[in-house]
């Protein structure tokens, strides 16, 4: 399974954003979490972000960020997304039946 995050950033929140991400990465990944691909927007809506993090499932997701939030550095962390991140929307997705095979 996979969860899909698309971060709308502010133009001020860039480089905030750019200095807590690997922080963010590091902390989910601890919690099952595995961060596949980050993408910057270059057409479309610029300063747009999109993870694609693999999640054995929709709870497991929910119980890393519980771990996030319970982090001596998520004030921090919300700090800086409060600063950068002005819309988020969150999808989760499997694999489509002609998906690549991945190994």
């Amino acid at each position: 399974m996979y969860l899909i995050a698309r971060l709308e950033l502010s133009y001020a929140g860039v480089l905030d954003f750019l200095a807590i991400a690997p922080k963010v990465r590091q902390k989910m990944e601890a919690n099952g979490c595995r961060m596949l691909h980050a993408m910057i927007s270059e057409i479309d809506r610029l300063n747009t972000v999109t993870h694609i993090w693999e999640v054995p499932d929709a709870n497991s997701y929910f119980a890393a960020v519980e771990a996030l939030k319970a982090d001596p550095d998520f004030p921090e962390i919300v700090a800086a997304l409060a600063k950068s991140v002005v819309n988020e929307t969150l999808s989760f997705a499997s694999d489509a039946p002609y998906a690549p095979a991945r190994g």
